[in-house]
């Protein structure tokens, strides 16, 4: 079985796979795996469940370690991931980085038009 070795960072796309080759993805908790073409066998590391996925079927991969998605015949499948939330701290903490910004640059222009006197 040959793999497809690519780190790509997307939120999805489509993929063709021949017969034989695999798609690997890394810590893909909440990817959802939909077969538009063909068919596929998804393994995930930690999961004892191997998953066969048919045309116009789809799984939600439920847990993070490698998930293999491996193509039984010619197939194309689509992988959409999950939107990464940013914590409500880490926005916030954005927010007043920026507003600092902003003032900071406000002050500087204000120097500027008084004759750069500090």
């Amino acid at each position: 079985m040959t793999a497809l070795a690519m780190k790509v960072e997307m939120t999805q796309g489509s993929v063709c796979l021949g017969s034989g080759h695999a798609l690997s993805l890394p810590d893909a908790a909440g990817a959802q795996i939909t077969s538009l073409k063909g068919r596929v066998w998804l393994t995930t590391e930690g999961d004892l469940r191997d998953i066969d996925l048919r045309k116009g079927t789809a799984h939600t991969i439920e847990s993070n370690g490698l998930t293999l998605v491996n193509a039984i015949e010619p197939s194309l499948v689509h992988v959409r991931f999950p939107e990464k939330r940013i914590p409500r701290w880490r926005a916030w903490a954005i927010q007043l980085w920026d507003a600092l910004v902003r003032a900071s640059q406000a002050q500087a222009r204000a120097r500027m038009a008084r004759g750069l006197r500090l």
